[in-house]
């Protein structure tokens, strides 16, 4: 009969053991989650990078555009009547440059942007122990997250602190 109540209270322990591993796995669970997201619009325009890149391109564009608008004007004070070929074809060249110079930045340097931003996102999933970080657009493509999984602002302050090199 002395073996029934120390079966029970085994039973008992190991149930309470369970249940105790239970709470200390949720509550850590969530402590320090293994998924978490970041916004990629936030973290692609509040980027230093792409902040320093854009201002560079943005000149540049500027003046480009200055050289077309000046054309433009000349071309439409000149004689109507007598059209400056030269003129014309050197509007068409300066004016495919400057959407050249549009869609470089919009292709070529946004890449460099993302892959800097990727390599960070990387490291800071590593030294965070996360084993997922998603991205989100607004576009759906994460439909709901609670707010504690959204790392966003960490990663942008991490990725700028790694780009001013600190």
């Amino acid at each position: 009969m002395k073996i029934k109540p120390s079966l029970l209270s085994v039973i008992n322990t190991i149930a309470l053991l369970s249940l105790a591993l239970f709470f200390l796995y949720t509550y850590y669970g969530k402590v320090n989650p293994d998924v978490v997201y970041v916004d990629n619009i936030k973290v692609f325009s509040s980027f230093n990078m792409s902040k320093d890149l854009d201002r560079t391109h943005q000149k540049n564009l500027q003046k480009q555009k200055k050289t077309v608008d000046s054309i433009i004007a000349i071309l439409q004070d000149s004689d109507k009547n007598n059209p400056n070929d030269e003129l014309q074809r050197r509007f068409v060249f300066e004016n495919n440059k400057l959407k050249e110079m549009g869609e470089y930045f919009t292709n070529n340097v946004s890449q460099q942007v993302w892959s800097r931003i990727n390599s960070y996102i990387e490291e800071y999933g590593t030294q965070n122990n996360y084993t997922l970080i998603m991205g989100t657009q607004g576009n759906g493509n994460i439909m709901y997250a609670q707010k504690e999984l959204d790392v966003t602002q960490n990663f942008i302050e991490f990725a700028n602190k790694k780009y001013e090199g600190e």
